[in-house]
């Protein structure tokens, strides 16, 4: 904690990543993060390997994510990895599960920090915060804003993303991965005003369809 402390200390330029085809706990991890980053000073930016279901796009900040398309942006995105500072990878073990991506982010100077909790994570990064035993991304994310001392950030926009990947993540808190701290970040998001049940329907019972062909 004492390394990314030092390493934020200052406003910093930040890509923040995660896994092709992203998830709930994947986006829902990166907008919260880029969420508090902006509270701190820093200017992140989200890039998504590929699209994403529109049953996520509720999240505070969705309008911002930079998704990457070879044929659209590719240059855009090459120049944002390359003068970035600080790149933050999210919910994956290694770097190849951000597919077109990893070319990039291997050529990159910045400095990497990894958080997941997948099992078997690779040595790609500078800084790592991985946690097989935590149920998603998100508990961590929460976690380490909390352990940086800045708790009274979390907001309820950011307890939104972080609660749609845990709620995801340990299939609504039915999951062997549901540990009592998976509660009690639970509990502390929902002390911030967070519509719970609002963030299941908009997750489960929009777009079927759709939901149904991401998860195939």
């Amino acid at each position: 904690m004492v390394a990314l402390e030092a390493l934020l200390a200052s406003p910093k330029k930040i890509v923040i990543t995660t896994h092709h085809k992203p998830d709930a706990d994947a986006l829902g991890s990166s907008l919260g993060l880029a969420a508090y980053l902006i509270k701190k000073g820093h200017q992140p930016v989200v890039i998504a390997p590929s699209d994403y279901p529109a049953f996520l796009n509720w999240m505070h900040g969705n309008s911002t994510v930079v998704v990457y398309d070879a044929k659209k942006n590719d240059e855009k995105v090459q120049k944002l990895i390359k003068q970035a500072e600080v790149i933050f990878c999210l919910d994956f073990p290694l770097l190849s599960r951000t597919h077109d991506l990893q070319k990039y982010l291997e050529e990159a100077s910045a400095t990497m920090v990894h958080i997941d909790h997948h099992l078997e994570p690779g040595d790609f990064a500078d800084i790592s915060f991985s946690d097989t035993t935590a149920a998603a991304t998100c508990e961590l994310v929460y976690e380490i804003i909390k352990g940086m001392g800045d708790g009274e950030l979390i907001d309820k926009n950011i307890g939104e993303c972080l609660y749609a990947g845990i709620m995801t993540d340990t299939g609504s808190f039915r999951f062997s991965s549901t540990s009592q701290r998976v509660h009690m970040i639970a509990a502390e998001i929902l002390g911030l005003g967070v519509d719970t049940s609002n963030i299941h329907r908009l997750i489960f019972d929009s777009y079927p369809e759709e939901r149904l062909r991401f998860l195939g």
